[in-house]
């Protein structure tokens, strides 16, 4: 077996030496280069030794014998790898490791997970025999061409269950206190650019920035017209006396970009091998780099999080949970993009990803087993792959990025909490709204699609169930609203007119599901052929 160097078409990677056979390269903070030196000197457990390691960061060390791939808990920087005809080869850019257009080699399996999903699981990608390196894994390629994968973070409970609201809001904001001040102190004064939504974790950023007195900030909100998003956006950054803006989005400007050829540079850039690119701030980062108004040395603070992973909470109030609903909470939760998802739910593959991860996790039944699957799949898959991977938004028009509600402290942070408390996010709005309350003097207000209670609405679904509509109304009102979406996100789809947009999602359609086949078929944009043939 030999090693190819690897190629590494980011210029920020660094190199070190970690011995006249062993060199190390670092993606990442600076700060980690330190940390991960140390390990390859010390001569312990390489996997006991990252779980120290803080800070958003990727590795490959290379000798003789042996080459070592190394994913942070999150997937930061993505990586690939392929083992073939003797020679085992790694890149951040998977086209580097696998052909595309008209010698695009399918992984047909990874197509349908991605169809019905907008990611791919596992170390699978959308290219057949090129494997991605998972969130917290370590990957050795040994001298005969076996691959050993042990992960060093997986999200887990520990045995501290806090619970009391005073303790939980102390223990939570000594974690972010760790990993605030750590970024802050990398960021040294540099203006920090918040994606400001009406919700709560970009909120909670803004709140602390407030708090710390860091000056150079500024958020930003984008939408069609003043929605009540938009306004509550707006109002948040006042009180917290930060810098606001709002990037207009308008439906012919937005379609004529979406069919640049730059717009395709950022799909082929940005997909990772195994993720929909993420359209979300897309165009609005544009926009604000075309206006001038963030400093090109900016970096963005988006407000991701290990909080509020967890869903379908009810099945926590089971006696006890099967594998098999388990798995079924897994594919409804995760996999419902398209009118018709049975391809994907049958897919003996993915089954496989799946039973394999229950496994892992040592998946018994319990209340502590059903939340950590449910939180660790939404984590390391869907978090990872698609929420996560939006950075590369922000690394495609050449900014930094750093998410600390993602690193060591607090993900670990949440694992020490009681699942009283990690169910849902009631605990969580309680403890933004009081730290907001007492940086502004004002209570928490938080965007939701309707003003309607949810006990009325619970009522009328009741009704509807009933006499079997709840399924045919839900489906009509996601129809309308996708053809009147606050942010104009519909506009995005290239290939439907309203009318076939409105079908598809009436249907049981998601936005996510056209966006999905468009990328697949090369048909999001003319200038975008990764897995079809150029047209002459």
């Amino acid at each position: 077996m030999s090693f190819a160097a690897p190629i590494l078409s980011r210029s920020q990677w660094r190199t070190y030496t970690v011995s006249e056979s062993t060199t190390l390269w670092i993606l990442g903070g600076s700060s980690c280069d330190a940390q991960l030196l140390a390990l390859m000197n010390d001569g312990g457990s390489l996997t006991d030794g990252l779980r120290l390691v803080s800070g958003h960061f990727a590795a490959v060390v290379m000798s003789p014998d042996q080459m070592i791939l190394i994913e942070d808990a999150i997937r930061s920087f993505p990586l690939f790898y392929s083992v073939a005809e003797g020679q085992a080869m790694v890149s951040d850019d998977i086209v580097s490791l696998a052909s595309t257009g008209q010698h695009y080699v399918a992984d047909y399996d990874s197509r349908i997970e991605f169809r019905h999903g907008a990611y791919v699981a596992g170390s699978h990608t959308l290219y057949a025999g090129v494997h991605q390196v998972q969130a917290g894994e370590v990957v050795t390629i040994g001298a005969t061409g076996n691959v050993d994968q042990k992960f060093f973070r997986q999200f887990q409970y520990s045995t501290l269950m806090i619970e009391s609201t005073e303790a939980v809001d102390e223990h939570f904001s000594t974690a972010l206190e760790a990993t605030m001040s750590r970024f802050l102190a990398q960021a040294n004064g540099r203006q920090l650019v918040v994606p400001l939504s009406g919700g709560l974790d970009s909120r909670l950023l803004s709140t602390y920035l407030k708090d710390v007195g860091y000056e150079n900030v500024v958020n930003f909100t984008y939408g069609v017209g003043r929605t009540r998003e938009v306004l509550i956006s707006e109002s948040v950054a006042a009180a917290l006396g930060q810098k606001w803006i709002f990037c207009p989005h308008e439906e012919s400007t937005i379609r004529a970009t979406w069919a640049t050829e730059e717009a395709a540079e950022f799909m082929k850039f940005a997909h990772a091998g195994a993720s929909l690119p993420h359209v979300q701030d897309w165009y609005a980062i544009r926009w604000l780099k075309a206006e001038g108004l963030i400093d090109d040395d900016a970096i963005f603070l988006p407000g991701h999080t290990i909080v509020g992973n967890m869903h379908d909470e009810d099945i926590l109030d089971a006696e006890t949970t099967s594998r098999a609903e388990i798995t079924d909470l897994i594919f409804k939760h995760h996999y419902m993009l398209q009118p018709e998802n049975s391809p994907v739910v049958e897919n003996s593959r993915l089954q496989g990803t799946i039973e394999k991860f229950l496994d892992q996790i040592s998946y018994d039944g319990s209340v502590v087993s059903r939340l950590t699957a449910l939180e660790y799949w939404n984590i390391r898959e869907r978090q990872t792959k698609y929420i996560n991977n939006s950075v590369r938004n922000y690394e495609f028009f050449g900014h930094d990025w750093a998410l600390p509600m993602l690193d060591r402290e607090v993900y670990l942070a949440w694992g020490d909490l009681h699942p009283n408390i990690t169910r849902n996010r009631d605990w969580y709005e309680g403890y933004v709204n009081r730290r907001y309350a007492a940086a502004t003097g004002q209570e928490l207000k938080t965007f939701a699609p309707t003003d309607i209670s949810k006990g009325k609405r619970d009522a009328v679904k009741t009704v509807l169930r009933t006499v079997g509509l709840l399924g045919f109304v839900e489906r009509i009102i996601t129809a309308k609203a996708v053809q009147n979406h606050p942010m104009g996100f519909n506009w995005f789809v290239s290939g439907m007119n309203q009318a076939e947009l409105f079908k598809f999602t009436r249907n049981g359609g998601n936005l996510l599901g056209a966006y999905a086949d468009e990328f697949l078929t090369d048909t999001w944009n003319e200038h975008c052929k990764i897995f079809t043939p150029p047209e002459s």
